[in-house]
């Protein structure tokens, strides 16, 4: 070969290599961090005062995190095992944590039954008077429609939405009971009378759009609250979890004088807001929070590495957005693995060299 040419092969290779891909240590040394945070799914973040705080269920329980950054845990403990041969032994799904008056109340869906089929979820809550517990158990919380609340029904992926000092909860649910999945999930609202208590439930909306149908049920699950100014929106998830269709559709009220439990105050985005691509492949059950300095917003959500793998194989990801001039969350393109700039104000607290620990 000539030199000419093994020039120009070189700079052919230097142009179409692969970019480097760094630990999140290099990354962090560098003002990045590398996406995917960690394996996982249904995230959830919360931001109080000046801290973040994440859950998820492991080794048969619930797990939780604080942290000044948004890319790193600081602080992370197991802090709640669950009781043998009761309701909620089983089947620990999409767990939340929130701060409601001067209490921490972890919301979350279990079952009776060990895996499949999973027609036995109900929406359970446990209370402390800290994130880390220890946490008492308040029970199954009543999500059906029946007066006497004897017959209770199938609810996960409960968050909390709170709009002019009232608080309401917000979970994907089930028109009945049935003995199997392979049924359609719709959004449900209800006013809590106390964290552990709901009101008559309303529907809120269902799976009716071409975009939000498919995968042999159609769905809408993992509601999100999102406030920006004035504005009041739940983010949820629709088309299968386990495959690479998931996407976010939103509500937005119309405005705060509006009675959240009216489903006419509620207008739904006619197409996704957040989608994946050629790259990504499905996006869904976002939590959303600010940077540490508040001058970012972050959408935190999990996304599939592969097409096949289904619930196996979905990984937690960051990334930025904003709102456009019509005040909606403007999501962008799902960026998936790779190296960000991390959110604004991490850098300015890690100057102080105190320890912190990296994501698992």
């Amino acid at each position: 070969m000539n030199k000419k040419l093994l020039l120009l092969t070189l700079s052919l290779f230097l142009c179409f290599a692969p970019s480097k891909v760094f630990s999140q240590e290099e990354a962090f040394r560098k003002n990045s961090f590398v996406n995917p945070l960690r394996s996982g799914a249904d995230p959830f973040i919360i931001k109080e005062d000046g801290k973040y705080y994440t859950i998820w269920s492991s080794g048969g329980g619930f797990t939780v995190t604080e942290s000044r950054f948004l890319t790193r845990f600081e602080r992370q403990e197991k802090v709640w095992s669950p009781p043998q041969k009761a309701w909620n032994s089983f089947n620990l799904w999409a767990p939340e944590i929130h701060p409601i008056g001067d209490k921490w109340y972890i919301y979350y869906a279990a079952s009776v039954h060990n895996g499949a089929p999973f027609y036995a979820q109900r929406t359970g809550v446990l209370e402390a008077d800290n994130p880390f517990g220890p946490y008492s158990d308040r029970g199954e919380i009543f999500t059906g429609e029946d007066a006497l609340r004897k017959r209770n029904l199938w609810a996960i992926d409960m968050t909390v939405l709170e709009v002019k000092g009232k608080y309401y909860a917000v979970w994907s649910g089930w028109d009945d009971q049935y003995d199997h999945h392979d049924v359609d999930q719709n959004l449900y609202i209800a006013q809590m009378e106390n964290p552990w208590t709901l009101g008559k439930r309303v529907l809120l909306s269902r799976p009716e759009l071409d975009w939000e149908k498919g995968d042999h049920i159609n769905l809408l699950e993992g509601p999100q609250t999102l406030k920006h100014q004035q504005d009041v929106f739940i983010l949820y998830s629709t088309r299968g979890s386990w495959t690479e269709h998931y996407k976010m559709g939103q509500l937005r009220l119309r405005s705060t004088d509006h009675d959240p439990l009216d489903p006419a105050s509620w207008i739904k985005s006619p197409q996704p807001v957040f989608k994946g691509n050629e790259r990504v492949f499905g996006v869904g059950h976002a939590s959303v929070t600010t940077s540490p300095d508040d001058t970012e917003h972050w959408i935190y959500y999990h996304s599939k590495l592969s097409k096949d793998g289904g619930w196996n194989n979905r990984h937690i990801f960051l990334q930025p957005f904003k709102f456009d001039r019509d005040g909606n969350p403007e999501f962008g393109e799902a960026r998936g693995s790779g190296e960000l700039v991390r959110p604004a104000g991490e850098v300015k607290i890690e100057s102080s060299n105190e320890k912190s620990v990296s994501l698992p």
